[in-house]
């Protein structure tokens, strides 16, 4: 990570204008659209996570229309409805808001600031839920009555959201169906992968699947029937959390296939809790560290429920705007990305605590705003009244 100060305005620039309006062509959102522009939409729904405390489309409304919003952003002096928002959340296409998410991560400015140089990069695999009326959702699973539930299964490395999914079929109310798509999409290059999940995961194929995929995870298992291939040296025998009890390669009970013949063997690390005292249990396939760094890899998922809390919290996720598909679509992937912004911000400038970040993001982005505003029409001003004395003087 640079050590030196990023600005708002500069993290902001990794998604140059120049990718919006193209973005706007090759997807072709803007077709016979006056107002809401694929790129006003992005400014708009960016600067309402930053700056507003709750949000609703009559908040958006209010955004759009104030004077100054359209200063900070050079937009014409145009009045929309809170309905014409709706509408358009509804009907633009959410692919050039994924297109705008993906461009990011993939960003050579995102992996210069947090991902260079890192040799093993851990997955945090995890889901959340939103529960909405069924009176108000057009899509979603029935779990509550009178509700809709909406899972979103989102990958975090380095505290950044790299991946993110949408589901809102029956079968993916269960972890066991969910977290396996997102765990099996492709990875960040150049760094060892480790998936790490929580126990959502129990189906023995999973783990198989996974492992004969080249995926190497870590997680806790319940209770399986094993058989103890070998036990393993212990080079350290307690974490900050964790007196560890055993390290020792297993495989599962109902394999009687040999090794030469794809018996799949597993590492099963034994714990107790310091804290309370309870027994849990880690599998991997992963060989090349040692059980006390495996642990506490795990422990560090912690930080998906953090992002979870920060996006629900700070991002108003709980709340996504639209009844429709697509609009819940539009809503995940520019929380995705404002998220993702202001984690750059965050980190970079090494800031405790999101809402203080928040805080300081917007308050440096209205500024560096208004005052490249101001100096453009600076400009513009000092260009017009040398015209005008010359044409003075010459006349």
């Amino acid at each position: 990570m640079q050590k030196h100060y990023l600005s708002a305005e500069r993290i902001v620039n990794i998604i140059p204008d120049a990718l919006l309006d193209q973005l706007s062509l090759s997807d072709k959102i803007d077709y016979s659209v006056k107002k809401l522009r694929g790129k006003t939409i992005f400014k708009l729904m960016l600067y309402s996570f930053l700056s507003a405390k709750t949000i609703s489309l009559r908040i958006l409304e209010a955004i759009y229309n104030s004077v100054k919003f359209k200063n900070l952003f050079n937009l014409p002096k145009d009045r929309i409805k809170h309905s014409g928002i709706g509408f358009r959340l509804s009907t633009v296409n959410y692919q050039y808001f994924e297109n705008i998410f993906t461009y990011l991560v993939r960003s050579p400015e995102l992996n210069e600031i947090i991902f260079a140089d890192k040799k093993i990069l851990a997955r945090k695999i995890d889901s959340t839920l939103v529960l909405l009326s069924s009176k108000l959702l057009a899509v979603g699973m029935d779990d509550n009555p009178g509700k809709k539930t909406l899972k979103f299964s989102v990958e975090i490395n380095e505290g950044i959201p790299v991946n993110i999914m949408l589901f809102k079929n029956q079968p993916y109310l269960s972890e066991e169906n969910a977290l396996p798509v997102i765990i099996k999409q492709k990875t960040i290059k150049n760094a060892l992968n480790i998936a790490i999940f929580d126990k959502g995961i129990q189906k023995i194929q999973s783990f198989t699947e996974f492992d004969q995929a080249g995926i190497h995870f870590i997680s806790r298992i319940s209770t399986h029937k094993m058989e103890v291939i070998k036990n393993l040296p212990l080079k350290e025998k307690e974490t900050k959390t964790l007196h560890i009890l055993a390290d020792q390669e297993v495989a599962f009970a109902h394999e009687k296939k040999t090794r030469e013949a794809g018996r799949h063997f597993f590492r099963l690390i034994t714990g107790r809790t310091k804290e309370s005292g309870e027994i849990i249990k880690f599998i991997t396939n992963v060989n090349f560290l040692s059980a006390a760094e495996i642990t506490d890899l795990y422990r560090s998922r912690w930080e998906i429920e953090n992002f979870f809390k920060f996006i629900k919290q700070e991002m108003n996720f709980t709340h996504l705007l639209s009844r429709t598909e697509n609009g819940i679509k539009v809503v995940m992937y520019m929380t995705m990305i404002t998220a993702i912004l202001l984690t750059l911000y965050k980190k970079a400038n090494k800031i405790i605590g999101w809402a203080v970040a928040k805080i300081k993001f917007l308050d440096e982005l209205e500024t560096e705003l208004m005052y490249g505003w101001h100096g453009e029409m600076s400009r513009v001003f000092t260009n017009r009244k040398y015209q005008l004395s010359n044409n003075i003087n010459s006349s």
